[in-house]
């Protein structure tokens, strides 16, 4: 305050002085100064460097999709005045799934159009990428599988019980079928791009193998393996030959060597194989005095003999699903009662003792990543979820609204 004239008046504060504020000495501005002016500026370019990382993050390609609008920042001054709280952003993937370094692709059908998702750790959603290829009234998507590397894929497109597999790089899928009017097909086991199916004949049914060739999206290097005179589905390749189930009146597992000569043969139906075991499931009647309701007798079978592994073999009405991991060489049984959630068990490997985790989610079992770190579950075609089973927890990805997921590879 001072004094004047006509009375005590208020001296303004100065506002345009900032040359004359950087030559005082440290302390020289007394109480209640303008020195807030360029500590609010400093604050200010902080946070928006921030928000930037938080909303972009690392991109590992030239278009990813766009970052949800950050309701907050676009405001205008006299919207800020009248609002109280901020849409939260959605979770990036690897906040989703802790520790998380690899991408996701998905393989997935909206509005009857195939996609390629590909999500980074670092998206809070994945980048759809639509092909050129659709469904038709008489023809579906019915799955999608990759090989070992998770760089190749082939997806089926089935109807009448034919299907035809699309194959090469999960974003550059051709038009056309590469394969048609198959029984199904399966990826080798260790080499990449190495493919198999079944077409049908007029001898029986052939066992035809060949190379994904990622460049042209083509399958080169086909060949005749052997041919089988009824029909299978396949259900394991690789160097020690293959694993066919039947699908006849009556329900077989077969085991055959490179070649197509029979090393074994087992009645019921394989859920799973890898080099070293087959998962073989039969149904008990509840009439043997056991049982109260039907159940199934699965049974772990040594993959070269067909014979069954000592405790191997386990007899439940509520096991609905055996998977088994071909890097860490584990099992998972998945069991679950009429109600309530469902019980993983996981054994093998380097396991000194069975980890069992609780699943809350009714969902269908795919089995586990190809590390073994995660064995994954499909919802419906919304979610998807990841159990930790190490570690005794689960994580949930929710896939963007209208896509049904038909197959995925971590990795």
């Amino acid at each position: 305050m001072e004094a004047w004239d006509d009375g005590p008046r208020v001296r303004p504060i100065p506002l345009d002085d900032d040359a004359h504020d950087r030559d005082e000495p440290s302390g020289a501005h007394p109480a209640g100064s303008r020195s807030w002016v360029p500590v609010t500026l400093t604050i200010t370019a902080v946070a928006v460097a921030v928000a930037s990382v938080a909303l972009f993050g690392t991109l590992r390609f030239d278009d990813p999709p766009p970052a949800p609008i950050d309701e907050a920042a676009a405001e205008t001054p006299e919207d800020a005045a009248s609002t109280t709280t901020a849409a939260p952003l959605p979770p990036r993937l690897d906040e989703l799934l802790p520790g998380v370094t690899d991408r996701l692709t998905l393989m997935a059908v909206r509005d009857g159009t195939l996609n390629a998702l590909l999500w980074d750790p670092s998206f809070r959603e994945p980048k759809p990428i639509p092909l050129d290829i659709e469904e038709t009234p008489g023809a579906r998507f019915t799955g999608a599988a990759f090989d070992r590397s998770g760089r190749l894929v082939v997806v089926e497109r089935c109807s009448n019980l034919r299907c035809d597999l699309y194959g090469g790089a999960p974003t550059e899928l051709g038009t056309t079928p590469d394969v048609t009017g198959t029984l199904g097909f399966t990826w080798h086991g260790s080499e990449v791009g190495r493919l198999a199916w079944v077409a049908p004949s007029g001898a029986g049914y052939d066992i035809v193998t060949g190379r994904v060739n990622p460049l042209s999206g083509g399958i080169d290097d086909t060949t005749d393996q052997f041919t089988i005179d009824e029909p299978v589905r396949l259900v394991r390749w690789d160097r020690l030959g293959f694993v066919l189930q039947s699908t006849g009146s009556v329900t077989r597992t077969i085991g055959v060597d490179p070649e197509g000569a029979v090393l074994w043969d087992r009645p019921g139906q394989a859920s799973t194989a890898t080099e070293r075991i087959v998962a073989i499931s039969n149904a008990v009647p509840a009439d043997d005095g056991e049982q109260e309701t039907d159940a199934l007798a699965w049974s772990l079978v040594d993959r070269t003999t067909g014979e069954s592994i000592p405790d191997g073999d386990t007899i439940a009405p509520a096991i609905v699903f055996v998977g088994a991991s071909e890097s860490a060489d584990l099992v998972g049984r998945l069991s679950a009662r009429d109600t309530g959630p469902y019980s993983l068990r996981v054994s093998g490997g380097e396991l000194s003792a069975q980890r069992v985790v609780t699943i809350q989610q009714r969902y269908e079992p795919i089995g586990f990543t190809d590390d073994g770190a995660y064995f994954v579950l499909l919802g419906d075609a919304a979610n998807i979820v990841f159990v930790a089973w190490n570690q005794g927890s689960s994580h949930e990805v929710a896939v963007p609204d209208g896509f049904g997921v038909l197959g995925l590879d971590l990795g």
